[in-house]
């Protein structure tokens, strides 16, 4: 079997906008499983696409894990770049904590949109998470999904 080294970088501590943002983008993940099969969801409220998120402006981007078995990462952050994108993105925050299962399940990191960038320009990332379940003997599986931030989008804003 095969395995690739995945590239983790942090996203940077501090936020790229000064002040506070208006502007938030939504953005859901979910497993779940139809007709025998594993179902990845990932789709940006209300957005054109919901194959990546979309920076349209300034903004906070709010990722949230939906299902009773999908937690963030104890192992890694919970959203980590594959270069260096400090400039764009950073100040990651946790919340919605379950104190059963001793982990998080949404979080939120500032965004500075990509003035004068070409459109489509894609800042591929990886949202770590921990598949939970009880009973086996690996009880969490770590798990790296890795979607693309589009910043700017391909549309024109």
């Amino acid at each position: 079997m095969s395995r690739c080294q995945l590239v983790h970088i942090p996203i940077a501590p501090t936020p790229p906008v000064k002040g506070h943002c208006e502007k938030k983008v939504h953005f859901e993940v979910s497993l779940s499983v139809t007709e025998g099969r594993v179902h990845l969801d990932m789709r940006q409220a209300g957005g054109k696409d919901p194959a990546f998120i979309a920076i349209e402006a300034d903004c906070e981007v709010v990722v949230e894990l939906k299902g009773d078995q999908l937690f963030f990462s104890k192992e890694y952050d919970a959203i980590t770049m594959k270069g260096d994108y400090a400039a764009y993105y950073g100040g990651l925050v946790y919340d919605d904590y379950d104190r059963k299962k001793d982990r998080y399940r949404i979080v939120r990191f500032h965004a500075l949109f990509n003035r004068g960038g070409k459109l489509g320009t894609s800042h591929p990332f990886n949202i770590n998470v921990d598949l939970h379940q009880p009973g086996s003997k690996l009880e969490w599986i770590p798990i790296s999904i890795d979607p693309d931030i589009k910043n700017p989008p391909p549309w024109p804003v």
